[in-house]
């Protein structure tokens, strides 16, 4: 920030020591495609004989987890901005996929929080929304730090585009067990995150796979 611009607030990414600035969001706020960052990297290692898997913070957890901006109404509801940015996430998911991607990761981790239904609706309506932007792509949506509740299971595990999903299985010691009781979707891929994501050593693979 500057004397003019104050810096937006910086906070914890959930319960870890890493940290995230937070976005201002109000009623005029507009949303363009102005980082190709994703996808320079994506050519990037991929000019290195790397096929590497984008990954891009979801677009109902970036909503979620922003707040209103200086003069906005506190009971503005963010989430009335899904319409608004899910063009800006087809136009990226597009570069991907002609930059040769064929897998795309989108991190969801809001949806290991106690969400009401018409936040859940909200990951229902943006997925199908994309869901033709994203034909022809294998995509997971991947949540930790946490066990996943069981309506976050029932959306996430319902969305028709969605190819593999994501579950802390460290920090989500009872997600295990709903997935085994609610049962896993066929022909679809688990994701089992088994390396402690707060450790800052290097992980035994060996062991955490025991």
């Amino acid at each position: 920030g500057n004397a003019t611009v104050p810096a937006m607030e910086m906070t914890k990414w959930f319960d870890t020591n890493y940290h995230f600035i937070v976005p201002e969001l109000g009623p005029n706020t507009k949303f363009s495609y102005s980082s190709h960052k994703a996808v320079n990297e994506y050519k990037e290692a991929k000019a290195l004989g790397v096929d590497t898997v984008p990954v891009l913070v979801g677009p109902v957890s970036y909503l979620l987890l922003s707040k209103p901006a200086k003069g906005v109404e506190k009971s503005f509801a963010l989430l009335s901005l899904l319409s608004s940015i899910l063009p800006v996430y087809k136009e990226v998911i597009a570069e991907l996929k002609a930059a040769g991607a064929t897998w795309i990761q989108f991190d969801e981790p809001t949806l290991v929080l106690d969400l009401d239904s018409h936040q859940l609706a909200a990951f229902s309506a943006a997925y199908t929304e994309l869901e033709s932007a994203l034909s022809g792509l294998n995509v997971l949506i991947e949540t930790y730090f946490a066990d996943i509740p069981a309506e976050s299971y029932k959306t996430l595990t319902s969305l028709n585009s969605v190819t593999a999903y994501g579950f802390d299985l460290i920090r989500g010691s009872k997600t295990l067990d709903l997935v085994k009781s609610a049962g896993f979707p066929s022909g679809k891929y688990l994701f089992a995150g088994v390396v402690d994501g707060r450790n800052i050593w290097a992980d035994d693979l060996a062991a955490s796979l025991t």
